[in-house]
């Protein structure tokens, strides 16, 4: 009635060893996939979120998002006055 309820075969431990070391052995290769995706997801995201807001919210053609100019022009209007 009462077989093994709570008891593990030596079996059952040695599962738990092998999944702890494959786990270990493949942390450096999910911390680096994580150090190369975040940084291209999030320059990724800054583009076409610039180029949302510059063509539709502001009117204007997406390609001048490219061009520096139009960087220069809004650093020279946001410190023309300092």
């Amino acid at each position: 009635m009462d077989q093994g309820k709570g008891k593990r075969s030596p079996r059952d431990g040695q599962g738990a060893e092998q999944r702890e070391r494959k786990r270990v052995g493949s942390a450096w290769q999910i911390r680096l996939a994580k150090w190369l995706i975040v940084p291209f997801l999030l320059f990724f995201s800054l583009i076409i979120g610039l180029v949302i807001g510059y063509s539709m919210v502001g009117h204007k053609p997406a390609s001048e998002v490219f061009d520096i100019n139009t960087y220069k022009h809004m650093y020279d209007l946001m410190f023309s006055g300092t």
